[in-house]
């Protein structure tokens, strides 16, 4: 099996991160993707923008060993994403050749435009990818898409049991909060995870949702 997640800026993979791993550890191929480097991120202050993208390119590449995940970087700029078709068809070539059964992304109405034009992108390449002519050889397999969920989008919730793989989830999360020096406990991330866990009826979880029938691909 093959998942492909698909994200603006390295740490947005972090709601992810137990899933991602989970499907590596059952022998899974796996690959993060960010459309920037995240090169306008404030914390870096005056840093010049290649020295904080080389920051965070090492910072994605890290997360990818812990997750046991392939990564890529696509090359369009922080702040600049608009979801079109450029950077749309860039995903539907890296999806030709990666041939994903499922896909994770964004949430269409997150906040953070780059977040929102990675959904609306990744919407369009599951469509240019069944294009020879614009990619070569197309995947024209069934690709199921679930991005990040929302109580205010009226779509079917998916939870993924993450149990097994809570301490892989808690290692991405405690790598980029140590960084960046986030104001929020690890206690408070499992809390978080323990919740979801609650709705599953498992002790950790993550949540999606989906277009496709509210039942996860590949994992019980």
């Amino acid at each position: 099996m093959k998942v492909l997640a698909v994200f603006a800026h390295p740490d947005d993979e972090i709601g992810a991160a137990g899933t991602l791993a989970l499907h590596a550890r059952r022998g899974d191929r796996v690959m993060l993707v960010w459309m920037t480097r995240g090169e306008l991120a404030s914390q870096f202050g005056e840093m010049p923008e290649p020295e904080v993208a080389q920051v965070r390119e090492e910072h994605g590449a890290h997360v990818a060993r812990l997750l046991g995940a392939e990564h890529r970087f696509l090359p369009f700029r922080d702040a600049f994403l608009t979801g079109g078709r450029e950077e749309a068809l860039a995903l539907a070539r890296l999806m030709a050749e990666f041939q994903p059964d499922a896909v994770l992304t964004w949430d269409p109405w997150d906040v953070h435009p780059d977040h929102r034009a990675t959904y609306y992108a990744t919407l369009s390449a599951l469509k240019f990818c069944r294009i020879p002519k614009l990619v070569g050889e197309a995947h024209r397999a069934p690709v199921r898409l679930y991005h990040y969920p929302r109580k205010d989008l009226a779509r079917p919730w998916v939870y993924v049991d993450t149990t097994a793989t809570q301490e892989v989830a808690e290692a991405v999360f405690a790598f980029y909060r140590d960084f960046y020096r986030w104001p929020v406990s690890l206690e408070e991330f499992r809390a978080r995870r323990r919740l979801l866990g609650r709705e599953a009826g498992v002790p950790f979880a993550e949540a999606f949702q989906t277009d496709s029938p509210p039942a996860w691909p590949f994992l019980p």
